[in-house]
């Protein structure tokens, strides 16, 4: 009857629970038991003794195999008290190992069938000690508690074998055990961002992202690219980034398109990421204006292809030698010109003739020659018409400039 009995209890406690998150319990842990035992009746005699409760003390280790069971070795002692003629009272220790398979994993517990092999230790008071082998089966939970401790209970039945000392030699004891267990080594965590598996709201972040107090990712410039991955993490709010946090730049020109007015167009190095406009060609200086001539010795005309005065330039010259010696110090340029007809060269080499004409016939008429240059123009600064005959007769000149 106690048999079936043991087997409806555990068979409705293994019916309990389905699959669902899993608790985050510590990799290897340490535990201290207590609880209470009930004796086989072939161990304590009489009914009534067997059906007592004996207390029990234990310690437990257990160590994490895959993420679905757990290695486990513990011992358990009590003291039981019997009737039985010839044994009386008896004091019982087991040592088992074994596995534990989570088989229903909620968010804060495990649910686990506990399973393995061991020996059994019988002192008794009036008859025979014994060690026999044994087996165990029992359920139970493991809750967190703290950062990487957990609360148990278990409850379990244990079966010797082989005992010819004793009539109906098989014994089977149950066991209550309640046990607290602390976590050896550092807690869990499986996306080792330093925040432990049991407190951490964000289990799956990525490796080097930094994060908050419960283990979720920082995003300081909420370019959705995680602090720690984030090559550029003071992106302005609202712009398009890449993969690495970092704004786009489509032309690759080193200007990222929000700032970029011309974001198809590479303008590496420029303020606005546009080409400089060409730049329009500056024109050409306009020639200064020749200063206007002191005197212009009007009358003082060439002939064509001729560098001699003609007889109406004697009082123009005689004028231009009274002004240079009322102005004493003054410095003067005879400069003379050409019509254009006759190469350019020709023209410049016959203007210079015609300067020094002029020059030589006023140093002649006391003019100072110190402070007189003779220079020619060719012909520059028309001022006739090339194309008449009377035009070009203008053009033959000399004229007195200061200088």
């Amino acid at each position: 009857m106690k048999h079936a009995y043991a087997a409806c209890v555990l068979g409705g406690l293994l019916a309990v629970g389905a699959s669902a998150h899993a608790a985050d319990m510590a990799d290897r842990e340490f535990s201290l038991l207590l609880g209470g035992g009930w004796a086989d009746g072939d161990l304590t005699g009489s009914k009534d003794s067997g059906s007592d409760v004996n207390p029990l003390f234990g310690m437990r280790y257990g160590q994490r195999l895959g993420s679905d069971f757990n290695l486990f070795g513990d011992l358990t002692y009590g003291p039981y008290g019997g009737d039985r003629a010839g044994v009386g009272d008896s004091d019982v220790a087991t040592l088992r190992g074994g596995l534990e398979w989570l088989f229903s994993k909620q968010d804060r517990y495990d649910w686990f069938l506990s399973g393995g092999l061991g020996v059994m230790n019988v002192n008794t008071d009036d008859g025979p000690d014994f060690t026999r082998p044994m087996a165990s089966l029992g359920v139970g939970q493991s809750w967190e508690v703290g950062v990487n401790d957990a609360f148990r209970w278990e409850v379990r039945a244990d079966q010797s074998f082989g005992n010819d000392s004793l009539p109906n030699a098989a014994l089977t004891n149950f066991q209550a055990l309640l046990g607290y267990s602390w976590g050896i080594g550092a807690p869990p965590d499986s996306d080792g961002d330093g925040v432990p598996n049991r407190f951490d709201q964000c289990p799956n972040t990525p490796v080097g992202a930094k994060v908050d107090t419960k283990g979720c990712p920082l995003d300081s410039d909420g370019d959705g690219v995680f602090d720690g991955l984030d090559k550029c993490p003071d992106t302005p709010a609202g712009v398009k980034v890449n993969a690495e946090g970092c704004p786009l730049d489509t032309d690759g020109d080193g200007i990222p398109d929000y700032q970029d007015k011309c974001p198809t167009v590479a303008a590496p190095g420029s303020a606005d990421g546009c080409p400089p406009k060409a730049a329009e060609p500056t024109p050409e200086p306009a020639p200064a204006p020749a200063p206007a001539p002191l005197m212009t010795l009007g009358d003082v005309h060439f002939g064509f292809d001729k560098a001699t005065l003609t007889p109406a330039a004697d009082e123009k010259i005689d004028n231009a030698v009274a002004h240079t010696l009322k102005m004493e110090g003054e410095m003067y340029e005879l400069r003379g010109y050409t019509d254009s007809i006759g190469s350019e060269a020709y023209n410049l080499d016959l203007s210079q003739r015609r300067a020094d004409t002029v020059r030589n016939e006023m140093i002649k008429r006391g003019a100072p020659a110190d402070r007189i240059q003779a220079t020619g123009y060719g012909e520059a600064d028309p001022v006739g018409d090339n194309t008449t005959k009377e035009g070009r007769a203008k053009n033959r000149r000399v004229e007195l400039n200061g200088r």
